[in-house]
């Protein structure tokens, strides 16, 4: 009996070194990626980009890269998806966005991603048309070809107002952003279709429609061939998004200082219709 008893002291010993072991060493990688999390360390870097912003996305991996990280740039093909996948932890930033835009999806989904300082790229916007070579021109009846979003299309519908296209009521009838309600004379009988992600491959199908310079670029169409051209204002340029969580991150600083060096500007080309802030 005590043999057995001291059989089993010895093995419950054993095991209690064994468990103490595996929890000190657990407890060592724990505290390391706790120490990693606090001091906002990172090894990989995943960023998130539009079909449009692609040449973004890149112009600053070679900097961050040397910087250390591992870089992994996600294309999406979804205004939606990239601020989607911010939030449940697929990327860690995204480049593709102005700061309305993210505010609007911020207040109609309950999430916090902020904007990094500085913002990073500025566009121009273009009313394009294969049917007129001038805004006089534009043909009666058809379709406007018009973003789908509440921020762009009440930049957008302003941009047709500046045009002679339409016009809007004084103010908005319900909130902060004018809306297809707000729209008082439609003197050309404009049907305004919001945009699908071919709208820009199919011209024909519209009697015109609103496109930003990098969007046409994209496209394969000339940017500068438009009838009516408008640098974005300033609030309304590109930046660096990241969860609320991550914005004072060690990494996303040096995110920062990566995509700002002047390598990084000198890497996007004035074909991907793009052009840094000031």
């Amino acid at each position: 009996m005590k043999k057995q008893m001291k059989k089993r002291w010895v093995s419950a010993a054993a095991a209690a070194t064994l468990c103490a072991g595996i929890v000190l060493g657990g407890c060592g990688n724990s505290s390391d990626e706790e120490t990693k999390k606090e001091e906002g360390k990172k090894e990989k870097i995943v960023i998130g980009v539009s079909t449009v912003s692609t040449d973004l996305g890149e112009s600053g991996r070679k900097a961050l890269e040397d910087m250390g990280y591992e870089v992994e740039i996600k294309v999406f093909d979804d205004y939606v998806l990239p601020d989607s996948a911010l939030i449940d932890g697929s990327i860690d930033v995204n480049l593709y966005q102005h700061e309305p835009y993210m505010d609007n999806y911020n207040e109609s989904n309950g999430t916090d991603i902020v904007m990094l300082e500085p913002k990073l790229y500025n566009y121009y916007s273009g009313l394009y048309s294969t049917k007129a070579s001038s805004v006089d021109e534009l043909p009666d009846g058809g379709k406007v070809g018009i973003a789908a979003d509440a921020a762009n299309i009440n930049e957008q519908l302003q941009e047709l107002q500046d045009a002679g296209v339409i016009k809007l009521s004084d103010a908005p009838a319900s909130g902060e952003f004018f809306t297809f309600a707000d729209v008082m004379e439609n003197p050309h009988n404009y049907e305004f279709a919001q945009s699908d992600p071919n709208m820009y491959n199919n011209m024909d199908d519209y009697a015109c429609l609103i496109g930003t310079s990098n969007t046409m670029a994209e496209a394969g169409v000339d940017p500068t061939k438009n009838l009516l051209q408008k640098f974005v204002h300033e609030d309304l340029a590109i930046g660096m998004c990241v969860a609320g969580e991550n914005k004072d991150a060690e990494w996303a600083k040096d995110l920062m200082k990566a995509y700002t060096s002047d390598e990084a500007r000198a890497n996007v080309p004035a074909s991907s219709g793009f052009e840094p802030v000031a």
